[in-house]
């Protein structure tokens, strides 16, 4: 009889959660201390997401799910245009990619819009976002605050990839010659009043 210690075996993916080649396919995590149902998260975020056709969403337990969309541009839209929420609770859903154990799909990062309030007016621009998306994370995308030279928004506006491990940051204090320090806070878009 062979011994199974040590050595690397290769077992056959079920098919009901196995990687669908012909779809874009993502693992979303609901971030809550408590159960949260599946039948509920599912209808939720379907209905937030305007019932899309040709959708699978499989639970896959360890408060994880397991989503395959058709129209892959459609289910890029979706997780861009996040984080979403189900009952105040974050969901925080991840490309799952072929070859990768669906328990693998690591959540430790999510991606934020945030609005950074505070900001000089010298200052409003792409470079102090670049600046400011590293400090905090992965700067995923940034928004020009000016159009042909004129500001539009009186705050920046970036896209990051933060650690969710961690408490999120609320602000900075920034240095200014010959005056006191100035107050720079950020405000995370979608995120529930809980967080």
């Amino acid at each position: 009889m062979n011994s199974i210690e040590g050595k690397v075996i290769k077992l056959n993916k079920p098919g009901e959660l196995g990687y669908k080649k012909d779809c874009l396919n993502m693992v979303g995590k609901i971030i809550s201390e408590k159960e949260v149902s599946f039948k509920i998260c599912k209808n939720a975020l379907l209905g937030m997401w305007d019932n899309p056709q040709g959708v699978a969403v499989t639970d896959i337990g360890q408060k994880k799910m397991l989503f395959s969309f058709k129209d892959r541009k459609r289910g890029l839209r979706i997780i861009q245009n996040g984080p979403w929420n189900v009952r105040g609770n974050l969901v925080n859903l991840r490309l799952w990619m072929e070859g990768e154990l669906v328990f693998e799909v690591d959540h430790d990062f999510m991606e934020f819009w945030i609005k950074v309030h505070g900001i000089p007016l010298d200052h409003m621009d792409i470079g102090t976002e670049i600046l400011i998306g590293g400090m905090l994370g992965v700067l995923v995308e940034d928004e020009d605050p000016k159009v042909n030279g004129v500001l539009r928004i009186s705050f920046l506006r970036i896209r990051v990839s933060i650690n969710i491990t961690k408490a999120l940051p609320t602000g900075f204090w920034l240095e200014r010659e010959e005056m006191p320090p100035l107050w720079v806070f950020f405000k995370y878009e979608r995120l529930p009043d809980s967080y």
